[in-house]
């Protein structure tokens, strides 16, 4: 079986769509990459699905900027961990850490594919699968910062998983291949 998972974005601080129409352009279900990118080149990478990708996005933003997610310094290294006794501490100096926090969420970059545009919603647990482990195995994301959680279902067939990036910048197409690679996301025989 072939999936085909056609790229779209980036959406972040500044490139959200702000009509209606347009939002709702963004409210299937689908796979996405949020990538933070650093100085000297790091890159986090998170790969994550949801029924609903807008409000999954907005989500991630959302915890960012409430102090319920890790914060990072420029070059990337975690300075802030979410525990509630360190928000209460981080309250003292909320000049440094809300700028923390909004650095964060400004370099917070959403690239999704849509279940309508290539593959059933059956399948949105084996992709996201698929790229932890690919981002795994290349070390190529710098940090991945949800690879563990294994697949969700059986399958008992080979699968492919193919990317197209028309929907994208040559820049982001650049990145995401990088990320995720040239060959396509295999599977085969059952997982259990």
């Amino acid at each position: 079986m072939k999936l085909d998972l056609h790229w779209r974005g980036p959406y972040g601080a500044g490139l959200f769509p702000d009509t209606p129409e347009a939002m709702e352009g963004l409210l299937g279900a689908g796979i996405y990459l949020r990538i933070k990118r650093y100085a000297g080149g790091r890159t986090v990478a998170y790969v994550g699905q949801s029924k609903q990708l807008l409000a999954r996005m907005d989500q991630h933003v959302s915890a960012v900027l409430g102090l319920a997610h890790v914060l990072r310094d420029e070059s990337g290294q975690v300075v802030f961990q979410p525990a509630f006794d360190a928000r209460l501490r981080a309250l003292n100096d909320i000049e440094t850490v809300a700028g923390l926090a909004l650095a964060e969420a400004r370099r917070m970059r959403f690239f999704c594919a849509f279940c309508d545009d290539g593959f059933d919603s059956d399948f949105l647990g084996l992709v996201e699968y698929l790229l932890m482990q690919r981002l795994a195995e290349s070390g190529k994301g710098g940090n991945a910062e949800n690879i563990n959680r294994p697949p969700v279902a059986e399958f008992d067939h080979e699968v492919i998983v193919e990317s197209e990036f028309d929907g994208v910048a040559a820049a982001d197409e650049k990145l995401l291949r990088g990320l995720i690679g040239e060959a396509p996301l295999a599977l085969e025989g059952t997982l259990g």
